[in-house]
């Protein structure tokens, strides 16, 4: 997982940056729910940034560079199932990205919107059509090199270079997304892909030690974190320690280990890696101790229902929720099921480690986009791509993202540098895992092997697990990784 730049054609890796996480795997900061194939969505503007942002955002847009980009079409059409206009609600503000495409291209983003389950397919149709939308993310990590193998996205090199002030420091992130000699994704950062988020009133009330402050002091790891899930869980008062869908995968990755890995341009599958047994060891007991909410009784969705992030934390009944930055980076009538975070009721902590770890594994991703195939408007995204890089590295910018998560949302100090410090530690030892963008094969049974052992009704042990799916696996990967050599 170290030097990425062995990856070469196929490395679906990604490298170091900072930012602001916003999209989460099967949801995100603005996911909603769509229907039906792909179609174009009216979104509406969200809440407008303050006159000093404004400023702050056209001096930016005025010094930037390049400078000399003139589109003929400002607009650029966005395929997703998440609208990238801020339209969660009327309190969400407009991200510093999007302000400064507006600002200094007077840019617009139309939404073509699909469904997670049909994205895929939906895009196909789209080109297939002549109907090409012009870009699409690969924040979720299923589009590389998938997309460039099916002729799904097209280079971007022509439209960037890579080598400029601009892009020079995720130069190396980009240069792991190259297939056949030609970048396939601009990525503007890396993010931590999950956060421990927790109600510290609710905490503070039962007695709980936080975990940030364990974290602080050295004890939040695999095995306090599971004691602090046995003592809490209490099926008859509905009482469950953890909630969402990202518990197994965050812990799995925890331990530095994907269970897909890269490695000099082949396909590597951990799963006989003995850490990963002794994390999915813990996870069957959690398991086995009913700590978690039980899906398959309350028609598999989370507490509270399809979409409804964080219910359970406000009113005690959830102790812990592992779930993406994008979740409590919105606005406060969004977060309210995890508690008031302008009264300083929710905080987070990093993905637990085992105690015995040689270094705080972070779970991460890229934030990123691609251009669709045949899109219309290359140069359009280009300018999107510059811009989302601006708000990255542009000290301004930050400063812009930092004041709408502390005088918009609510976020406290402590939050800001637990934030700080999680990034930080995610640039230093990230951790991908690249099942998702080999294949639906592989994807499909990595994710049935990831949660086996915490499945709600039917767990199985990590033995069990192995013997089961290791062959299988092992053919799908070769046959992957037949496509990648070009057999």
């Amino acid at each position: 997982m170290r030097n990425y730049k062995k990856f070469a054609s196929f490395a679906a890796a990604i490298v170091m940056a900072f930012g602001v996480a916003s999209c989460g795997d099967s949801g995100s900061s603005d996911a909603g729910t769509s229907t039906g194939d792909a179609t174009t969505a009216t979104t509406a503007s969200g809440r407008d940034l303050k006159d000093s942002q404004k400023e702050a955002i056209d001096q930016i847009a005025s010094e930037s560079k390049p400078d000399d980009r003139k589109l003929t079409n400002s607009t650029i059409k966005w395929f997703s199932f998440w609208d990238i206009n801020p339209t969660s609600s009327d309190d969400k503000d407009i991200g510093v990205d999007l302000s400064l495409f507006k600002s200094k291209y007077n840019g617009t983003i139309e939404y073509i919107q699909t469904t997670w389950e049909k994205k895929f397919d939906d895009l196909a149709a789209k080109i297939l059509a002549n109907e090409s939308p012009d870009f699409c993310g690969a924040d979720d990590m299923d589009l590389f090199p998938k997309g460039a193998l099916k002729e799904m996205i097209e280079p971007i090199d022509d439209y960037i270079d890579f080598n400029s002030d601009l892009w020079k420091d995720v130069k190396t992130a980009c240069d792991q997304f190259v297939y056949k000699g030609k970048h396939y994704v601009g990525i503007s950062r890396v993010d931590p892909a999950y956060i421990w988020v927790y109600n510290k009133t609710i905490l503070e009330e039962l007695g709980i030690e936080e975990p940030a402050k364990m974290f602080d002091e050295g004890n939040w790891n695999w095995d306090t974190m599971s004691q602090m899930c046995v003592d809490f869980v209490d099926p008859e008062q509905e009482k469950y320690a953890l909630d969402a869908w990202y518990y197994e995968n965050a812990l799995t990755e925890s331990t530095g280990v994907p269970l897909i890995g890269m490695k000099d341009g082949n396909i590597v599958n951990n799963i006989e890696d003995p850490k990963i047994a002794k994390v999915q060891e813990k996870m069957y007991d959690l398991q086995k101790n009913n700590v978690v909410y039980p899906k398959h009784e309350n028609n598999w969705n989370v507490r509270g229902g399809k979409d409804k992030w964080g219910t359970g934390l406000a009113s005690g009944l959830t102790l812990f929720y592992p779930i993406g930055f994008w979740a409590i980076e919105d606005a406060l009538s969004a977060t309210a099921p995890f508690g008031d975070i302008s009264k300083g009721e929710v905080m987070f902590a990093p993905v637990p480690c085992d105690k015995d770890t040689d270094a705080q594994y972070v779970p991460s991703r890229v934030h990123g986009f691609c251009i669709c195939k045949n899109a219309a408007n290359p140069e359009g995204v280009a300018a999107w791509l510059d811009c989302t890089r601006m708000a990255e590295a542009d000290p301004k910018a930050k400063e812009i993202t930092v004041n709408q998560l502390k005088e918009d949302y609510g976020w406290t100090d402590e939050m800001i540098e637990m934030r700080d410090r999680i990034y930080q530690m995610a640039a230093e030892h990230p951790v991908f895992e690249f099942a998702q963008g080999v294949s639906q094969d592989v994807s499909n049974v990595t994710d049935n092997i990831i949660k086996a052992t915490m499945h709600p009704s039917d767990p199985k042990s990590w033995t069990q697990t192995v013997q089961e799916n290791k062959k299988t696996l092992d053919y799908y990967i070769t046959e992957a990784q037949k496509k990648v050599a070009g057999n």
